[in-house]
C-alpha cells in the first residue's frame, strides 16, 4: 500500500480543526530537559550582532543575547519542524528563507515539506511549496534581489524521486524552476554562490539512498557543476584537471568573499578522498590535504567553510571542529562543547562573531572560536523512548540522541522545572531508560544503542553513587563484520523492558530475546530467531570504497518487545523486517503471528506494539515504511485473538502521517493514541475515526508515549518530554453531549506543598525583557512573565530555560455550549461551607488572549485557598489567604441560572510527614486568624466609610453658603472625628503612602497576622505555640482598639452632625 484516500481521510483536517476549537483548554506542557541536541544549520543576523538562528529536527530557534537564551520561531506556521537550511536576503534582512528537512542522512534523519519565507524578520511565515524535496541542504539568495533564490534540494533520502536538484525562483517563491537535475537518485547537497557574481554558482550532486539496513552512498550520478548565467546552463567539472578519478560520494564546497576566484572542495573519492583547491573558479585543481580528521565519515559530514574575510582560514566541522590558517594544509583541533559538528557560520564583517552546531545543540562565539556559549539553555533533546516511575511527583526517563540519559521531574515545587531539577542517569545515545520500581536510585538503560554493532550495552546506573556498570549481552565490538556473520544482531534502538509482573526480570532483544534475573550479570536466550533473517540485507553498507558501520545498519532485528500488563508470561515482539511473534508461557514457546494483509508491504518495519491493558488477547501494531519503501503512509492493525487474525485500521487515519508509536488509554478501553512525525492523534472508537491532539505543541516527531495516572507523557525527536495533564475531559467527552453546560469530574488530586517563590513578582512589567526568577541559595533561571494577575486561577509564566510549571491547584474543566452572560464557580468544604467564590471576571482563560470564556471546553484552577480577607480601601491588601487542609470538597458551577456540581478530593503529598490531624489543626488555627482579621477589616471598613461620608458632608456644607465661623466649627468637629477614625484604622493597617513610609511605621495588627499567614504557607505542619500566643494577643489588641474607637465615635459623630445643622 502506498497511499489510499477515503472520504473520512479527506474530511479529517476540516473536522479535526473544528473539534480542536472545543478542546483549546487541553494544553501540552514541556517539562524538559533543558539541553541541546543535533542541529542542522546556523546563521547570524547581518546587523543585529547578538541575534543568531539555529535550525534542527526541532524547528527554528532564535537568540537575541548571543546564545544565552533561545526562543522558538515559526512554530505556528511550520507544518514540519525539521529545518535543513536558511538564509537572509542580503539586501533586506527582514526577508528570510528556510529550507526544510535535515541534510545529514543518518538512520533517523527527519524530512521536511519544502520552503518557507518570512518578510517580517521571522514573525510570520508563508509556505512556498517544493513539498516533495524532503531534504534541503542549502538556500542562496541574490545579494540585491530578495526575490531571486536558489535551493539545493536533495530530495527523498529513502528512495528515488524527481523533486531534487537545484531550484530557482525569481518571484520570491511564487513559482520555481528546476535548473539543475541529474537523476531521481541524486540530489543537490551543497551550493555556493560567488559573492562577486551572483549568477555564478557551484553545485555538488550526491547519489545516495538510505534504507533500514544501511545507506548506499556514492555512485556515477554524483558530480560537480557550475553555472555562470544564473542556472540557465551548467557545466560539469566532476573530473576537472587535478580532481581525483573514480567513484564519488558526498562533496562539500566553499568560497570566501576575500578571494572569489578560489574554490575549495572536500571530496569523498574512491581514489583520493581529500580537500582540493581551485584558484581559477573550478577550472584547475590541486590537492591540499587528506588529513584523516577532516575526511572521516564523509556521508555524515563533508562540511568545509571559508572565513568570508580570509580565504586561507578554513573551518571543518567533523567529528570535532578543526581550523586551518594556511588554506587547509595543516589543521588544529578547536575547542567545542560537544562533538559531531554539522554547520558553522562566520560573520563576513567580524570574524570574531561565529556560531556552530553539533549533536549537542548550537553554540555562539564572540571570540573567534576561543570560547563558546552554553548549550544548556536549549530545549532540543531527541529521545527514542520514554518511561515513568511511581514517585510523587512522578519522574520521566529517557535516553537522548548522542548526549545523556535524563530523569526529569513532572513537576517542581519551585514552579518551573529547571535544569538543576534534572538528574543525569548516565551515558546516552539510543534505546530505553527504565527505573527500578523497588529502588528509585537504580535506573537501567541502553548506554549507546548498538555502537559499532556491539551487543547493546545494557547499563545499571546507581544515582546515589553516580556509578554505572555495563553488562552487555556480548561485551565486545564487532567491527568489520557483516551482520549475517554475527551470532546475535541488535537494533540501533535495542528494545528492553522490565517485567510488570516480576520486577527482577528484565528482557532485552536482538534477533532473539534475552532474559536476566540478576541485573545483567548473566543472560539467558529464551527464543529462536524472531526475524525474517534476510541475509542479503545484512551486509556492510556505505560506498564500495568506504564502509559505514556504526550500529545503525544492523538489520533483521527485534525492534519492539512488550509484555501484557494483564497476563503474566504473555510477550509480543515485532521486528524491523516485519515479523510478529507471541509467547504465552514466558518464552518456552513462540508463535509466529505476523500480519498478512494485501495493503501491508512485505517486510514492513514494526515500529510499535501495544499490549492492551484490558484484554490479554488484544494488541495494536503500527508499522513505518518510510525507510524501507520510501512510503509515508500510516499502517495500523489490531488483533483481539492473540494475533490469529488482524484488522487493518489504517484507512481512516490521515494518509500522509507516518505512524511511529501507539498506546491504549489505561482508563478507557478502545481509546487510542498514535504518535507520528508531526504530533499526536487520538481515537475514542477503537480506531474507527481519529482527531488531532496537537493543541499548543509544535510540529515534531513523537516517538514514544506513556499513560501515567490521568496524564499522557510523550517523548519527541527534538523537543524533549511533554505532558498533557489530566485527560478526563477527553476520555469523558460524551458527558457534555446535548448539554448547555457540563462540569467534568476532577480526579483525586495530590498536592506537593506550597512555596511562596511561585508567587514571586520581580517588580515592573518586563514586556519583552527577561526577568530573573531567583531561588534563594539555588542557581536561578529566567522566564518571561505573561501577567501579574492570576489568569484562570493560576499565574502563567513562560519559561525560557526551564520546563513549564504544573498549575498549583486543582484544575476544573467545564463545557459551555455558548459564551455565558453570567458565571460563578464556588468551592465548598465537605459540610457545604463556602470557601471560595470566583466571578466571571476572575474566570478568564489560560490560552488565547485570556479575555473571554469561550464556547467549548474551558479550564479553571483553584489554588486550594479560601477568599482573601476583605481589603480596606486604598490600603495594602491583608494577604491572609488560608490554604485548606487536604480533604473532600465540592465544586459548584453556575452558568446563566443552571448549576452543576462535582465532589473531589485533595490529598497531601505522600512525602509529607505531618498527619491529617495536624494539618486539620493548622487550618483551624489559620481560619481562626482569618475570622479575626475579617471581623476587624469589616469594622475598619465601616469606620473608613464613615470618614468618607463625613468628608463629603463637610464639602457640601462648605458649598452651602454657611458662614465662615460655622464652617470653621464644622471643620474642627470633622477633624476630631476623622482623626479618631484614622487612628483606629492605623491600629490595623498601615496608613503610609509609600513603601518607605510603610516599612518605617510600627507593624499593625493585620500586618502581624498577615506575616504569620505567610509563615504558615511554607509547610503543611501545624502552627507553633508562639504563633498561638501571638494570635491570642492580637485578638486582645483588636478588641482593645475596637473598644477605644467605639467609646468616642458616637459622641464625635454627633458633634459633627450638630455642627453642620447649626
Amino acid at each position: 500500500m502506498k497511499r489510499f484516500y477515503t472520504l473520512a481521510g479527506m474530511l479529517f483536517l476540516a473536522l479535526s480543526s473544528l473539534f480542536a476549537q472545543s478542546l483549546d483548554a487541553l494544553q501540552w506542557r514541556f517539562i524538559g530537559p533543558v539541553a541541546g541536541n543535533r542541529g542542522s544549520v546556523v546563521l547570524g543576523h547581518p546587523t543585529e550582532k547578538s541575534t543568531f538562528y539555529h535550525g534542527a529536527s526541532n524547528g527554528l530557534w532564535k537568540t537575541e543575547d548571543a546564545g544565552l537564551y533561545w526562543m522558538p520561531v515559526g512554530d505556528d506556521y511550520f507544518k514540519s519542524g525539521n529545518i535543513g537550511a536558511m538564509e537572509f536576503a542580503p539586501s533586506d534582512p527582514n526577508v528570510i528563507y528556510v529550507g526544510m528537512g535535515e541534510p545529514q542522512m543518518r538512520n533517523n534523519v527527519s524530512w521536511g515539506d519544502g520552503v518557507y519565507k518570512s518578510t517580517d524578520g521571522g514573525e510570520t511565515w508563508e509556505h512556498l511549496g517544493l513539498e516533495e524535496t524532503h531534504h534541503i541542504a542549502q538556500v542562496r539568495v541574490h545579494p540585491t534581489d530578495p526575490n531571486t533564490v536558489y535551493v539545493a534540494a536533495f530530495g527523498h533520502a529513502f528512495g528515488p524521486n524527481p523533486e531534487r536538484g537545484v531550484f530557482k525562483t525569481t518571484d520570491g517563491g511564487s513559482t520555481w524552476e528546476k535548473v539543475l537535475y541529474k537523476s531521481d537518485k541524486a540530489g543537490a547537497i551543497d551550493l555556493v554562490m560567488n559573492p562577486e557574481n551572483p549568477d555564478e554558482l557551484y553545485a555538488a550532486i550526491w547519489e545516495f539512498e538510505r534504507k533500514v539496513w544501511g545507506p548506499k552512498t556514492g555512485g556515477p550520478e554524483s558530480g560537480l557543476y557550475k553555472t555562470t548565467d544564473g542556472g540557465a546552463t551548467w557545466t560539469e567539472f566532476t573530473y576537472a584537471n587535478g580532481l581525483p578519478e573514480g567513484g564519488r560520494g558526498r562533496t562539500g564546497l566553499t568560497m570566501s568573499a576575500a578571494d572569489p576566484n578560489r574554490l575549495y572542495a572536500l571530496i569523498d573519492s574512491e581514489t583520493e578522498p581529500a580537500l582540493y583547491r581551485s584558484d581559477d573558479r573550478g577550472e584547475n585543481w590541486e590537492f591540499v590535504s587528506n588529513y584523516f580528521q577532516i575526511i572521516g565519515r564523509p556521508f555524515y559530514y563533508s562540511h568545509i567553510y571559508a572565513n568570508p574575510s580570509d580565504a586561507d582560514n578554513l573551518w571543518c566541522p567533523n567529528n570535532r571542529m578543526f581550523q586551518s590558517m594556511d588554506g587547509g594544509k595543516t589543521w588544529v583541533l578547536e575547542p567545542g562543547i560537544k562533538d559531531d559538528f554539522h554547520d558553522i557560520w562566520i560573520d563576513p564583517t567580524d570574524p570574531m562573531r561565529m556560531i556552530g552546531t553539533n549533536d549537542g545543540g548550537c553554540q555562539v562565539s564572540l571570540t573567534g572560536g576561543k570560547t563558546w556559549s552554553s548549550q544548556h539553555s536549549q530545549k532540543n533533546v531527541q529521545f527514542y523512548r520514554v518511561n515513568v516511575d511511581n514517585d510523587f511527583p512522578y519522574n520521566v526517563y529517557g535516553t537522548g540522541q548522542d548526549v545523556l540519559s535524563f530523569k526529569v521531574p513532572s513537576a517542581s515545587r519551585w514552579g518551573g522545572i529547571s535544569r538543576y531539577d534534572t538528574e543525569i542517569i548516565g551515558n546516552g545515545e539510543t534505546g530505553n531508560a527504565i527505573p527500578n520500581p523497588n529502588n528509585p536510585d537504580i535506573v537501567y538503560n541502553i548506554g549507546s544503542g548498538a555502537p559499532f554493532g556491539s551487543g547493546a550495552p545494557f547499563a545499571v546506573n546507581d544515582l546515589s553513587t553516580g556509578q554505572s556498570q555495563i553488562r552487555s549481552v556480548t561485551p565486545f565490538p564487532m567491527f568489520g563484520l557483516n551482520a549475517s556473520d554475527l551470532e546475535y544482531r541488535f537494533n540501533w534502538d535495542t528494545p528492553m523492558m522490565l517485567s510488570t509482573h516480576d520486577n527482577k526480570t528484565i528482557y532485552l532483544a536482538g534477533n532473539v530475546v534475552f532474559k536476566t534475573e540478576d541485573e545483567g550479570m548473566s543472560w539467558e536466550v529464551i527464543s529462536p530467531d524472531l526475524t525474517n533473517n534476510i541475509e542479503d540485507r545484512q551486509k556492510i553498507s556505505g560506498t564500495p570504497w568506504l564502509s559505514e558501520y556504526f550500529g545503525q545498519e544492523v538489520y533483521s532485528t527485534v525492534h519492539r518487545i512488550i509484555e501484557s500488563p494483564v497476563q503474566q508470561g504473555l510477550i509480543w515482539t515485532g521486528s524491523d523486517d516485519g515479523k510478529i511473534f507471541i509467547t504465552k508461557n514466558g518464552g518456552s514457546d513462540w508463535i509466529d503471528v505476523s500480519i498478512k494483509d494485501k495493503d501491508l508491504p512485505e517486510y514492513s518495519q514494526v515500529y510499535e506494539i501495544e499490549a492492551s491493558p484490558f484484554d490479554p488477547a488484544t494488541a495494536y501494531v503500527v508499522f513505518s515504511n518510510f525507510n524501507t519503501y520510501d512510503d509515508y503512509s500510516p499502517y495500523i492493525f489490531k488483533t483481539s485473538d492473540y494475533g490469529e487474525t488482524w484488522t487493518n485500521l489504517s484507512s481512516n487515519f490521515p494518509q500522509e502521517e507516518v505512524t511511529k508509536t501507539i498506546r491504549e488509554d489505561i482508563h478507557r478501553q478502545g481509546m487510542l493514541y498514535i504518535g507520528t512525525e508531526t504530533g499526536v492523534f487520538y481515537s475514542m472508537d477503537d480506531g474507527a475515526s481519529w482527531k488531532s491532539l496537537k493543541a499548543n505543541m509544535p510540529s515534531v516527531g513523537v516517538v514514544d508515549m506513556k499513560l501515567k495516572d490521568h496524564d499522557l507523557v510523550i517523548a519527541t525527536n527534538g523537543r524533549g518530554f511533554w505532558i498533557m495533564d489530566d485527560l478526563t475531559p477527553l476520555r469523558s467527552k460524551e458527558e457534555q453531549a446535548g448539554k448547555s453546560i457540563h462540569l467534568y469530574s476532577s480526579p483525586a488530586h495530590t498536592r506537593f506543598g506550597y512555596n511562596w517563590w511561585i508567587d514571586y513578582v520581580p517588580g515592573g512589567d518586563p514586556g519583552d525583557k527577561k526577568n530573573y526568577f531567583v531561588q534563594n541559595m539555588r542557581p536561578g533561571h529566567t522566564y518571561y512573565e505573561l501577567g501579574f494577575t492570576p489568569v484562570n486561577g493560576e499565574r502563567k509564566r513562560k519559561f525560557i530555560d526551564a520546563g513549564d510549571p504544573k498549575p498549583l491547584g486543582v484544575p476544573f474543566y467545564f463545557y459551555l455550549a455558548q459564551e455565558p452572560t453570567d458565571i460563578k464557580l464556588e468551592i465548598k468544604d465537605a459540610d457545604g461551607a463556602l470557601l471560595r467564590t470566583y466571578t466571571k471576571d476572575q474566570m478568564t482563560l489560560t490560552y488565547g488572549d485570556g479575555s473571554d470564556l469561550n464556547s467549548g471546553l474551558n479550564k479553571f484552577v483553584w489554588d486550594y485557598r479560601v477568599d482573601m480577607v476583605v481589603g480596606i480601601p486604598n490600603r495594602p491588601p491583608t494577604a491572609i489567604r488560608p490554604i485548606t487542609a487536604p480533604g473532600t470538597f465540592l465544586a459548584v458551577l453556575t452558568v446563566d441560572g443552571q448549576t452543576e456540581e462535582e465532589s473531589f478530593t485533595v490529598a497531601a503529598s505522600p512525602k509529607e510527614k505531618y498527619t491529617q490531624e495536624e494539618m486539620d489543626q493548622k487550618f483551624a488555627f489559620w481560619m481562626d486568624m482569618y475570622a479575626a482579621a475579617e471581623e476587624s477589616s469589616n469594622k475598619v471598613i465601616a469606620a473608613v466609610t464613615l470618614r468618607d461620608e463625613v468628608n463629603a458632608k463637610l464639602e457640601a456644607y462648605k458649598a452651602s453658603g454657611a458662614s465662615s465661623g460655622s464652617i470653621k466649627k464644622a471643620e474642627k468637629a470633622a477633624a476630631a472625628l476623622t482623626s479618631h477614625i484614622t487612628e483606629y484604622e492605623g491600629a490595623f493597617v498601615s496608613t503610609g503612602r509609600t513603601l518607605a513610609e510603610i516599612i518605617n511605621l510600627p507593624a499593625t495588627i493585620l500586618s502581624k497576622m498577615a506575616f504569620m499567614s505567610t509563615i504558615l504557607e511554607q509547610s503543611e505542619g501545624p502552627e507553633t505555640a508562639q504563633m498561638r500566643a501571638t494570635l491570642e494577643q492580637l485578638k486582645v489588641d483588636s478588641q482593645a482598639a475596637h473598644e477605644a474607637y467605639n467609646k468616642d465615635v458616637d459622641g464625635l459623630a454627633a458633634k459633627f452632625e450638630k455642627s453642620i445643622q447649626d
